[in-house]
């Protein structure tokens, strides 16, 4: 396992409120750990865009043959998994 990297930021103290108040409701978290989930999340959500963006500068980029074809694959996978 990787050892964690310390970081320091300056954060407006009503933030700081309204975390601590959220921490003290669940009464299991640190500060560190519910920060470092909602930067993961954050993080999650970055990548997953940057996939959509590409599928759909791919969708975008194939030609109506392509498109033709690839509709006829779908109907095609979808009649073979009515009959799994």
């Amino acid at each position: 396992m990787r050892s964690k990297v310390k970081v320091t930021a300056t954060i407006d103290p009503d933030v700081i409120s309204a975390i601590d108040t959220y921490l003290r409701k669940t009464k299991n978290r640190s500060r560190s750990k519910l920060i470092e989930d909602i930067l993961r999340s954050w993080y999650k959500e970055q990548k997953r865009s940057e996939i959509e963006k590409k599928m759909e500068e791919y969708y975008l980029s194939i030609s109506e043959d392509e498109k033709k074809e690839g509709k006829e694959w779908t109907k095609i996978a979808a009649e073979s998994y009515k009959n799994i």
